[in-house]
């Protein structure tokens, strides 16, 4: 496999490679397009200019000036028009000329080798030494025809500064590999160290230390991984915890019914007791459609049936299926309501009231009193449901809306309940995009806010 440090090293040397050629190719054709009739010119001038001195100059040889000139920096070719040739200064690597070049020039015409020399895409015509790759001119010696052939000599090109800055590119070159590589592993070993906590918490291991402290993306990334340790962690508590709760909630009713089971099948007790089992029947049921609703939920498969309805009337109707349990409690209840419509899930939004209505009911105290009252804004309703019961002492109403949350043992023992209903409420409040929150009231009761839309 791969790592991603190899691939930015050979993607970082790809990229060095791609952008010298891409960088040649525009060089050379830059020269082409540019450069090589002005080269070609200048060289006509200087070889203009060399002829020019051996026919004014009264010379006996022209061997010494022409070898003299070539030591100089200069390749040149010279033939005569009995055939006789010579070569001064550098070599050529390829010598080949044709015979109807040689001919014209003799005859006066001057050669172009430069300005007409084939462009290549990865050969620059200025480097080619090649005696087409030239410029030629004519000349009269000893009343003999000549023609004379130059080019500069490349040796000269590359003399000690060209070689030192070639060798400070060089070493520039070395210096961003290295430079490279050591920055590409210091920005590899945050990853491989997340990966290796990636490994670790997969097999449950949350304590493992995150050590990357950088101010920089990966940085900001690991900030991100440790926030998620703890939330995996937290879920992972949250996930044992709620085993552990639903396992109780059903093995008590679930023990009840053998047992009482049992007694009816021995017929050790008569059949009343089929009651209790029952009763019990329908707590775990219940119960199960509780968790159901939850779960469904959390897959975002429950779909709100949203119609426009007297949110009012609903409250009314609801306070009126718990009037007997309001007067065998010896609770008052005080209804301060506005005619609003809101539109909503009204199946739904009927649990929510009911279940924090029940709540009121079930923690208040004998005798006791219930207040349900609502405000209005141009876009939003409040419900408020305030009672004078025993509260609660936990001051992270956050908790209140977790699933299978019981303030304490005495409490879930006195009171029925399976510690799912806020849970739900909170999730039904959150499918209408409305606020819940929660606050104790002093000295004693618990106040419930909803915020809902409104028509």
């Amino acid at each position: 496999m791969k790592t991603l440090y190899s691939k930015f090293v050979w993607m970082t040397l790809l990229i060095m490679f791609a952008s010298g050629t891409i960088g040649f190719m525009i060089v050379n054709t830059f020269y082409h397009q540019n450069l090589k009739e002005k080269n070609d010119e200048k060289n006509v001038e200087v070889a203009s200019s060399i002829v020019g001195l051996i026919e004014s100059s009264n010379l006996d040889s022209i061997t010494p000036l022409l070898q003299t000139i070539g030591d100089a920096g200069y390749q040149i070719y010279v033939v005569n028009e009995d055939g006789l040739e010579q070569f001064y200064g550098g070599d050529f690597r390829v010598r080949e000329l044709p015979d109807a070049i040689v001919n014209n020039v003799l005859h006066g015409e001057v050669y172009h080798g430069m300005r007409e020399f084939p462009k290549e895409t990865f050969i620059t015509g200025y480097f080619s030494n090649e005696l087409t790759n030239t410029v030629g001119v004519p000349f009269t010696y000893d009343h003999k025809k000549y023609a004379l052939f130059q080019r500069p000599n490349i040796k000269f090109l590359f003399n000690e500064i060209h070689l030192l800055l070639g060798g400070l590119a060089g070493a520039m070159i070395i210096i961003s590999i290295i430079a490279m590589l050591i920055v590409a592993k210091r920005m590899i070993d945050p990853l491989t160290k997340l990966t290796v906590a990636t490994n670790k918490i997969a097999n449950e291991d949350f304590q493992v230390p995150i050590l990357v402290n950088q101010r920089d993306e990966i940085g900001q990334l690991a900030d991100s991984f440790r926030n998620m340790v703890k939330q995996l962690e937290a879920s992972d508590r949250y996930k044992k915890e709620f085993i552990a709760r639903v396992s109780h909630d059903f093995q008590t009713p679930l023990l009840n019914i053998q047992g009482y089971a049992t007694l009816l099948e021995n017929g050790e007790l008569n059949g009343n007791y089929a009651e209790i089992i029952r009763k019990e029947a329908m707590r775990l049921s219940g119960v199960m459609k509780q968790l159901l609703l939850l779960t469904s939920f959390d897959q975002a498969n429950t779909r709100t049936k949203k119609e426009p309805y007297r949110l009012d009337e609903q409250l009314k109707q609801i306070v009126m299926k718990f009037r007997w349990l309001l007067d065998e409690k010896n609770i008052s209840i005080q209804l301060q309501l506005k005619k609003v419509e809101v539109l909503g899930d009204k199946e739904m939004l009927e649990y929510a009231w009911e279940n924090l209505i029940s709540n009121a009911i079930k923690y208040n105290y004998s005798p006791g009193e219930i207040q349900i009252a609502m405000s209005e804004t141009s876009e939003y309703v409040q419900v408020i449901i305030q009672d004078s019961g025993i509260g609660n002492k936990n001051t992270d109403y956050g908790q209140w809306t977790e699933r299978f949350y019981r303030e304490d043992q005495a409490r879930s023992t006195q009171v029925e309940g399976s510690g799912l209903g806020l849970a739900i409420v909170k999730e039904v409040i959150q499918s209408h995009h409305g606020i819940l929150a929660f606050e104790n009231v002093e000295p004693h009761g618990t106040k419930v806010s909803i915020q809902l839309k409104k028509m």
